[in-house]
């Protein structure tokens, strides 16, 4: 029997593409798992995908979840739950710390398809039950262990997780954050901070950030402070932040974010570098968060131009992974991860925590994903 040398042809399909400056319609070639220049003959193709009236991206990332499924309340099947909706990448934020992160790694990053990176959780057990949450005070830092598990680890761990705020801080304020800054140096990696309620001003919170570290859930509304000032602009030492190189990060969650202040920001040119869910067991499928698309759909209801949420949810984020032209991109040479989508056109409205409802005729639908050159999801009556 002779060799196939091409899996598949997308064609027809509208190719949008940021780290290439991609916006058109495009064909998409796949040759075993990579993504491929267009062959000389195109009868080597296995299979011809019709993507006419569809999206092709490249395969989403959400940077925020959690996937420490069958080790904690909060974790999802990491490729049940992801795959169906055109993410083909996750990065789980710090459900597992120094003592239980090896068995996360073994039970769950390396018995799933999905490409898959980590934050460190900064407590010991991490996030593990909806119960009671983790231990805020830094005497209770595993540093021995959290600096083996860096170097052990260090093509999986992105950096340390730590959470602050009025339902995390408890009576230590700022500490736990600045414990955790000073440990971060000392590794030589970044930090990813939960603020969402925050008890100390943004101008205190983000002194505390350097280059590359991420404050996540950066449009909570809970509380005295957010990222907005009086005069609902975005406040000066937020945007002070992000030429310093912070990166800001939606991270919906289930309460974390509020339109008023996404709108706000927007209207005032400030967009999220990245787009991701924060989705646990309780809000997989569930109106809050549901998945990336629905996040997506959103932000497209808001006014931020499809193309910069593509970019949230591919290039970004797959650079901050350190995996560039890996994943993240349709270019030849790219682990061939694509989501194909439809754009259902449907007068309905999306609803924040906090009530408000924001008009939408747009919903990102998915339609076929494909993971490392293979089909991992196909909507039934999308083949024929």
């Amino acid at each position: 029997m002779d060799a196939i040398n091409y899996s598949y042809h997308i064609k027809n399909g509208w190719v949008i593409d940021p780290l290439r400056g991609i916006d058109r319609i495009e064909d998409v070639f796949i040759k075993g798992s990579k993504i491929v220049e267009a062959p000389q003959c195109y009868s080597e193709v296995k299979q011809v995908i019709d993507a006419e009236g569809c999206l092709v991206l490249p395969g989403l990332i959400d940077f925020h979840t959690h996937l420490n499924y069958g080790h904690s309340d909060f974790g999802i099947h990491p490729d049940l739950m992801t795959m169906p909706n055109g993410i083909t990448s996750a990065v789980d934020a710090g459900s597992a710390g120094s003592a239980n992160f090896a068995g996360f790694f073994k039970d769950v990053v390396c018995s799933s398809d999905l490409t898959i990176k980590s934050f460190l959780n900064i407590s010991p057990v991490g996030v593990i039950t909806e119960r009671h949450v983790e231990e805020p005070d830094p005497v209770y830092h595993d540093i021995p262990r959290l600096a083996y598990l860096f170097e052990r680890y260090s093509d999986q761990i992105l950096g340390l997780k730590v959470r602050i705020g009025k339902n995390f801080s408890k009576q230590f304020g700022l500490t736990t954050l600045k414990a955790t800054k000073t440990l971060a140096k000392e590794l030589g990696t970044i930090m990813c901070v939960h603020a969402v309620e925050p008890e100390s001003p943004y101008e205190e919170i983000l002194s505390c950030f350097e280059k590359g570290d991420i404050l996540c859930h950066c449009f909570q509304g809970k509380g005295e402070y957010n990222i907005l000032d009086e005069n609902g602009k975005v406040l000066e030492c937020v945007r002070e932040a992000r030429r310093r190189g912070v990166i800001f990060d939606g991270a919906a969650g289930r309460a974390n974010y509020r339109f008023e202040v996404i709108q706000k920001a927007l209207a005032d040119g400030f967009m999220p570098d990245v787009i991701s869910t924060d989705v646990v067991a309780e809000t997989i499928y569930d109106p809050r968060v549901f998945t990336l698309l629905y996040t997506m759909s959103a932000y497209i209801a808001l006014g931020m131009p499809i193309h910069e949420i593509v970019r949230a949810v591919t290039a970004t984020p797959a650079h901050l992974m350190h995996l560039d032209g890996v994943i993240g991109t349709l270019k030849p040479g790219a682990l061939a991860d694509v989501a194909i989508l439809k754009i259902r056109e449907k007068p309905f409205e999306f609803a924040d925590p906090f009530g408000t409802r924001i008009p939408a005729t747009k919903l990102l639908v998915p339609q076929m994903t494909i993971k490392a050159g293979r089909t991992a999801y196909m909507k039934i009556d999308f083949a024929f």
